[in-house]
């Protein structure tokens, strides 16, 4: 902030993330749940398509 007296007092951006074993277990189950909505999508449009 340009009325703060003292930009040290701010993380910088590599401290405020969150460490790698943090964010794994998150990353492999949203990529599990894409699977999941991606294979469930792909049956309705197959389904649909089936009743043409």
């Amino acid at each position: 902030m340009a009325s703060d007296p003292d930009p040290r007092t701010h993380r910088s951006l590599g401290t405020a993330l969150p460490d790698a074993e943090t964010v794994l277990p998150w990353l492999r189950t949203l990529a599990v749940l894409a699977g999941f909505l991606t294979v469930a999508i792909l049956l309705v449009t197959l389904e649909l398509l089936g009743r043409v």
